[in-house]
Order: structure tokens, then C-alpha cells, then sequence
């Protein structure tokens, strides 16, 4: 409770209220990130940033003005550093007479090395940041409804031919930077030209935003020489495998080191996080968390939608949700695509389930049905990074946890369940995850160890 009041004053001592809108501003100055030498970025890339930060692009017709800052923060908010992402459990977004929502679908992970994933937010809605980009603009981040695409990208073209230099990062009018970077009129050129300009900019800002690969952990194995990621055709398993057998000869050799920041501790979680067989100390991470962004950018059903579910209906519930096969559903599905409700037990987030390809997605089998293929996908989401969850909590794709010891508790949970066959579709890695409480302290000081300075900026 004392949480959510520090975090209400937090955002309210920005707030103005202005008419009836609310208006919640990050602290200016992004001290830490103007520290950072920018002045020899792309044109494109200063763009960019300044389109990122840029609230005028949301609806007035909303209580909330957004930018992508506003879900993406590195040092703008008082409460403390952020990887690019938020502090709420599920983001905030305007909220509408026709749809009073507050809270978003889910919660927003870190933009950190998003730039290397093939498919974009947790359920792989985007095949690419420009279209990312898009369908934020015009989507409920920014306060539009559905069927207000069009509404959006008037607005957003309004604002970018009216532009006086505003906000910060403007080193001209959005006119004058356009004709410097793509060398077009943006009173000359059509929208769907100009939205694609913009997209491109803000695209290319983020890609910049990598992780330097520089934590306790990186300096580590760098020291120890191990392998930074798999070798080419080398998957999760095999590296986890075969980095143990190389810290097994380092200390029978007596020449393991280790550095302020990763010491015998952090090394009894990375074995665990590492071991992919047994019955004890099994992680079994590496499966699906890869180095050496500590995920393998795929989508895998952990029954984290289905214990959401079931807190609200009850044990067992989720299971017996009669959900469409391929031949008679409709997706994305708004049903099958929303936040659990106590009072409305039909609708849950089947995640990757609503998008993908059942022709062309690298995750069907072969000889597998349509049917088959997009039964596996329920409750499928997209791998998280663990780097830097010291500046990404809360975690999961529902924000539902704070610390390290409930997400392993929750993890310990639901493999038990899995070998019950009490998860609904469950992945088969979680099978083979089996950790104790003894486990946590390990394994939380490995998390730790993945974190970067992030107070010198990106």
C-alpha cells in the first residue's frame, strides 16, 4: 500500500490539470542522458529521438498526453533509473468516453537490443519496428481507438507541418529537420510518405539503444574466456553445456578468477541457470533465456496467462476455456486478446496465439496441423532479456511481480504443475526446471550480475 502511495505522488507533483485533461510530464533536464556525447549521431537518429519524445502526437480527445517516453524511460521520472521502460504493472493510456481503460494491455518491456528482434511486443503483433512505430502512433498508446488509423495519421502529419521548433531535442521546426535528413517537403509529400519518414526515424533512435555487454557478468566470462554466445547452430542447451564443462576445468585447475560483482555466489547461479539435466539445482534457463541478450527471441508458454486466469475464476478454469480452433476463429481476437476480468470470465491474453503464421512461422513441426500448431501456441509470449532487471520491474508480461524471489517461486510453481500436466499447453522446457528455495539466493546474485551502469547513459 505505502508503495502505491509513493508512487501516486511520484506522478501527481508533474501533473497539471489543464481543463479536464490530465497532464503528467517527466521531469525535464534527462541529466544522465545528456551527459552522453550525441552530437555525432546520424541526423536521422537525433530525429528520431526528438519524434520519441514528442507527446503532441497523442489525441486530445484523451485525459493522458503519450509519447513513447512516456512507457520508455531511461532517467526522466524522480522514482529512479528505467531500461526504457515504466514502473506500472500494465502502462497507463488515455482514457476515452467510448473506452475509460487506464491500463494497457500489458506491461512494457525494455527497449534495450530491440533493434535484434524479429518480432515485436510480447505476443509478436509487429513484423518490424516501423510498423511498431505505426501502430503505436495510431493505437491506444497514444489514445486512439480502433477505426481511428486514419484520424491518427492526420493528426500526426497536422502536428509535424505546424511545428515551431517545440519540445525537447527540436533543432528546427520538424520542416526544416525533414528537408536536412530525408530531403523532402513535408507540405509536399503525401501522408502515407510522411508517416513512413517517420516511422523510419524513430526506428533507426531505437535501434541505437543497445546493451553495452559490459555487466559483472560479461567482465567475468570475458576474464574466464568463455564464449560470449552459442556458435553458429550451437542452441541453449548445448552452450549451457558446454560453458559448465569450462568452468569445471577452470576450478579443478585452480585458475578460475573472479571480480568485485561476480563471485562464488553468482557462479553457483550461473550453474544452475546453465544445467539443463537433473533432478536437483536445474535451471534449465538457458533453454529459452540465450545469451548473450539472455533470450532467444521466440515465443514459449510458461502458464503465466493461465495462473493469471485461474487467481480470478479459480483452479483449474483456465483448462476448460473452449478456445476456437484454426478453421473457425477470428484472429487477433478481442476476446482472446485482453485483460482478465472478474466479472467477464470469457475474456483472457492468449498472446502469440493471435498472430501467428500458421504457414510460415518457423515454430510449426513438420506434419503438423493448422489445428495442432495453433492449439501449442495458447498462452505463448515472447522471451524477455534478463539484462537489466534491476530497471525493469515489475516483471512478466503482466507485471504481476516485484522481486526475483516471487518470479523463481512462480517459476518452481508452475514446472511442478507442468510435470502434473496441470498447465494447459504447457512448454515442454518448463518440464525439465527443477529448482528449490535454496536456489533462489544463487540464482537472484546471476540476475544481479547482468545488470549495467546505467547512469552514464544511452
Amino acid at each position: 500500500m505505502l508503495k502505491k502511495a509513493i508512487l501516486f505522488i511520484f506522478l501527481i507533483i508533474p501533473a497539471i490539470i489543464l481543463s479536464d485533461r490530465l497532464i503528467i510530464r517527466p521531469v525535464e533536464g534527462r541529466n544522465i542522458a545528456e551527459k552522453a556525447e550525441k552530437k555525432d549521431r546520424p541526423a536521422i537518429v537525433r530525429l528520431g529521438e526528438r519524434l520519441f519524445r514528442d507527446d503532441r502526437f497523442s489525441t486530445s480527445k484523451g485525459d493522458l498526453p503519450a509519447s513513447c517516453s512516456t512507457c520508455h524511460l531511461l532517467d526522466e521520472d524522480p522514482q529512479g533509473l528505467r531500461a526504457y521502460a515504466d514502473f506500472f504493472n500494465r502502462s497507463w493510456v488515455s482514457s476515452r468516453i467510448l473506452d475509460p481503460r487506464r491500463l494497457e494491455l500489458r506491461n512494457s518491456p525494455t527497449l534495450f537490443d530491440v533493434g535484434e528482434m524479429e518480432r515485436l511486443h510480447y505476443d509478436g503483433e509487429f513484423p518490424s519496428l516501423e510498423a511498431l512505430v505505426k501502430g503505436t502512433l495510431s493505437g491506444r498508446p497514444m489514445g486512439w481507438l480502433p477505426g481511428e488509423e486514419p484520424a491518427a495519421f492526420d493528426h500526426v502529419l497536422k502536428v509535424l507541418i505546424n511545428d515551431r521548433a517545440e519540445g525537447p531535442g527540436a533543432a528546427g521546426t520538424y520542416r526544416e529537420e525533414f528537408r536536412k535528413t530525408f530531403n523532402v517537403d513535408l507540405e509536399k509529400i503525401d501522408r502515407e510518405r510522411a508517416l513512413g519518414l517517420v516511422a523510419k526515424a524513430i526506428a533507426e533512435f531505437t535501434r541505437t539503444l543497445k546493451t553495452r555487454k559490459d555487466s559483472a557478468y560479461d567482465k567475468f566470462a570475458l576474464l574466464n574466456g568463455l564464449d560470449a554466445s552459442p556458435a553458429v547452430g550451437e542452441d541453449g542447451p548445448a552452450f549451457g553445456q558446454k560453458t559448465i564443462a569450462r568452468l569445471t576445468r577452470l576450478e579443478q585447475n585452480k585458475t578460475l578468477k573472479f571480480i568485485p560483482g561476480f563471485g562464488q555466489t553468482e557462479l553457483d547461479g550461473l550453474k544452475i541457470f546453465l544445467r539443463t539435466e537433473g533432478e536437483n539445482s536445474t535451471g534449465n534457463c538457458v533453454a529459452c533465456h540465450t545469451p548473450p541478450n539472455f533470450t532467444d527471441r521466440s515465443f514459449h508458454n510458461k502458464g503465466i496467462s493461465q495462473r493469471e486466469y485461474d487467481k480470478l475464476h479459480g483452479e483449474g478454469k483456465f483448462a476448460g476455456l473452449i478456445i476456437p480452433d484454426a478453421s473457425t476463429t477470428v484472429r487477433p481476437s478481442s476476446q482472446f486478446r485482453e485483460i482478465p476480468s472478474p466479472s467477464n470470465p470469457a475474456l483472457v491474453d492468449l498472446g502469440h496465439w493471435n498472430f501467428v503464421d500458421l504457414k510460415q512461422s518457423p515454430l510449426r513441426r513438420a506434419g503438423e496441423t493448422d489445428d495442432a500448431f495453433l492449439r501449442r501456441m495458447i498462452g505463448t509470449f515472447k522471451t524477455p532479456t534478463l539484462r537489466n532487471l534491476a530497471h525493469t520491474q515489475p516483471y512478466f508480461h503482466d507485471g504481476l511481480y516485484h522481486k526475483f524471489d516471487e518470479i523463481l517461486e512462480e517459476m518452481r510453481l508452475i514446472s511442478e504443475m507442468a510435470r502434473e500436466s496441470r498447465i494447459r499447453q504447457a512448454d515442454e522446457e518448463l518440464l525439465k526446471i527443477r529448482i528449490s528455495k535454496a536456489d533462489f539466493k544463487p540464482l537472484s546474485a546471476f540476475l544481479d550480475s547482468l545488470n549495467e551502469d546505467l547512469r552514464r547513459g544511452y
